[in-house]
């Protein structure tokens, strides 16, 4: 009975390990990748190389997250792959990039807005741009190591407001100097907690302990790529040994024992020295997509002491959009815990406003904030579209008119509402995956963007470009991968054991 389990295990962990160690080494490689966003942000992927559902059709995959019109036959498209101008009809297209930083992930522009002086103001994923008349010039915000979430005006217009991920900044619109951080006070009631999804991503990371976490991650990932390889070698030696004995090749059998030594006494020492490390990258990656992450997600707990998330800064890594409601006299600042209201002035305490009276928001973040003819707000994210009075706190489907149905925030809806115009001849919202039907024919200048290398890196990673082959299974292929991978390493474990 013992021989037989033992014969199991080393089964398991050699036809396993060997199958699944391409899929592993695309998720180390793609791991260390998205360590490092900024290293590679002028790095692309040609997007034919990729699934079709990546390929750009219909003014789909965030091409096309917002307008806006510069004269009376004018009109500036923007998106992830930089900035466009067009015409009325949408049919006639010519780069604006000028000035921009190579790479589609430091052209993925958030918003745009148009000051009182006639200068354009640009939120782009890593600076925000100033242009005003030739090209694109970077605006310096001070202290920013961050990316930019959004750009917009002050009330009067006098004044530019641009967000980072976790500060707010205020620059002199007319020569675009005098910038400087508006402390935002913590909204009441504010908790320190966070979400426990969010500690285990960045644990998986390492970026829960800044740039030595992920270095560590980073070094772990590629030990397990050594051990892809030295299991792949400990594999075919063999058969190759064999076959030199054979035909009594003497230096190469001997040539292949020391080769085969080799792997083997490495392959065994690397797995077992590292085996907490490994299997903690292994099992926090399984957390961080369905079924396990649900939980932890509806789960917070205080921020580990000494760790990233443990922050004096009360709005760290939680703020994505804001908007001036003149008719309530207030700003709304989109969170990653809700939408709060804030004076003017930004001088006043937060609030927060009833979940049940806002809009469902993705996690993902917001995509769409803009104003109606009725002075609504149109809110669309990866949750759907809706319209929204703050004032009365009524929220109704965009499309339907019916009352939306709250439940808390389904991350996917029907509709992925990722861009929005207004300037076409009637109002147009552009879903991520099918994009919309009601323009012109795209031009092929957009059709042949690429895709940024980090954005191409996440999506192996996560598993979603696997949907063609797997489908709805691709949405568990990271827990079943972390699951083999689990299982491989604790197989090996065993077997070590038994042979020591």
């Amino acid at each position: 009975m013992a021989k037989n389990r033992k014969l199991t295990w080393k089964g398991f962990h050699r036809w396993v390990g060997l199958v699944f160690s391409v899929f592993i080494l695309v998720f180390c490689i793609s791991g260390i990748l998205l360590n490092h966003r900024e290293a590679i942000a002028g790095c692309d992927v040609n997007r034919s190389l990729l699934p079709s559902s990546y390929h750009i059709r219909n003014y789909n995959n965030g091409i096309l997250k917002g307008t806006l019109r510069l004269g009376p036959d004018s009109i500036l498209v923007y998106g992830n792959s930089g900035l466009w101008l067009t015409d009325n009809r949408f049919a006639n297209w010519r780069e604006m990039n000028e000035g921009l930083p190579t790479g589609a992930d430091r052209r993925n522009v958030r918003n745009v807005v148009r000051s009182a002086d006639g200068a354009i103001w640009a939120a782009a994923q890593y600076d925000l741009f100033r242009h005003t008349g030739r090209q694109w010039t970077p605006v310096a915000l001070p202290g920013n190591t961050e990316r930019v979430t959004d750009v917009t005006l002050s009330p009067d217009s006098t004044r530019i407001i641009a967000l980072t991920r976790s500060k707010i900044y205020s620059i002199d619109a007319a020569n675009a100097r005098d910038a400087r951080i508006i402390p935002l006070q913590a909204a009441e009631g504010h908790s320190t907690e966070v979400s426990l999804f969010k500690t285990i991503w960045l644990l998986h990371s390492g970026g829960l302990f800044g740039i030595t976490g992920r270095i560590i991650v980073d070094t772990v990932a590629v030990v397990i790529i050594f051990l892809c390889f030295t299991g792949i070698v400990i594999f075919i030696v063999p058969h190759r040994l064999r076959a030199a004995a054979r035909r009594k090749l003497t230096t190469r059998v001997r040539r292949l024992a020391t080769w085969l030594k080799w792997n083997v006494r490495w392959h065994d020492r690397a797995g077992y020295w590292l085996i907490a490390l490994t299997l903690l990258i292994s099992v926090t990656g399984m957390c961080l997509r369905p079924p396990l992450m649900i939980p932890l997600v509806l789960t917070t707990t205080e921020p580990l002491l000494y760790s990233t998330l443990d922050n004096d800064n009360p709005w760290h890594d939680r703020l994505r959009a804001a908007r001036f409601d003149d008719r309530l006299g207030k700003w709304l600042i989109s969170t990653s815990e809700g939408f709060v209201t804030v004076d003017a002035e930004f001088k006043t305490r937060p609030v927060f406003l009833d979940i049940s009276k806002t809009p469902p928001v993705s996690p993902m973040g917001i995509n769409v904030f803009e104003r109606d003819t009725l002075g609504r707000w149109i809110v669309g994210s990866f949750s759907g579209m809706f319209r929204w009075d703050p004032a009365t706190g009524e929220v109704s489907d965009y499309f339907t008119g019916k009352k939306a149905e709250r439940s808390h925030g389904h991350p996917v809806a029907a509709f992925m509402a990722t861009g929005y115009t207004a300037e076409a001849r009637e109002p147009i919202a552009v879903d991520y995956a099918k994009g919309t039907d009601r323009l012109s024919e795209m031009p092929a200048e957009l059709a042949t963007q690429p895709m940024s290398l980090w954005n191409t890196a996440l999506e192996l990673h996560v598993g979603r470009c696997y949907n063609p082959f797997l489908g709805p299974l691709s949405d568990l292929f990271v827990f079943i991968a972390g699951l083999l991978l689990t299982l491989i390493l604790i197989s090996g474990l065993i077997i070590h054991r038994r042979h020591a």
